[in-house]
């Protein structure tokens, strides 16, 4: 039986916006201006990257205000989806809010996204109806 390849995991790194920005656009996400990344940053509680080498290949982050939790940015480049990077990712992030008692603990998966919806549900996410954005005064990335 092979070896599973086992990939660094660091938590909280203050990463430049060009890293960032290339692992976003791996995955077809819109990148972020560097300023906005720094502030992102400033602003996540917690932050888990994975590594390969020095090439950033996963990362996850949370916002969280001491009632409620978001998770932010949960993704992993697709040459190493299905290896593990993710579970990972996620089973770190969980781990940081198992025992707070958060009255909410969410995540945004857009819609026809079948494949991350099945994924966040092995930890226990459920699809609720309750969502809804601000539109008018959102400026999409």
């Amino acid at each position: 039986m092979a070896k599973e390849k086992q990939f660094e995991l660091e938590e909280n790194p203050k990463l430049s916006p060009v890293i960032l920005n290339n692992l976003f656009e791996s995955i077809g996400w819109s990148t972020r201006d560097d300023d906005k990344w720094l502030e992102v940053q400033d602003k996540t509680s917690y932050f888990v990257a994975k590594w390969d080498k020095n090439r950033l290949i996963g990362m996850g982050r949370i916002v969280e205000d001491g009632v409620m939790c978001m998770i932010y940015d949960v993704c992993v480049r697709p040459q190493y989806q299905s290896q593990g990077v993710g579970t990972s990712i996620m089973e770190r992030i969980v781990d940081q809010v198992r025992d707070k008692g958060y009255a909410s603990i969410g995540l945004f998966v857009w819609e026809g996204n079948l494949k991350a919806a099945e994924f966040y549900k092995r930890f226990g996410f459920e699809k609720v109806g309750t969502g809804m954005e601000l539109v008018a005064l959102m400026q999409r990335e």
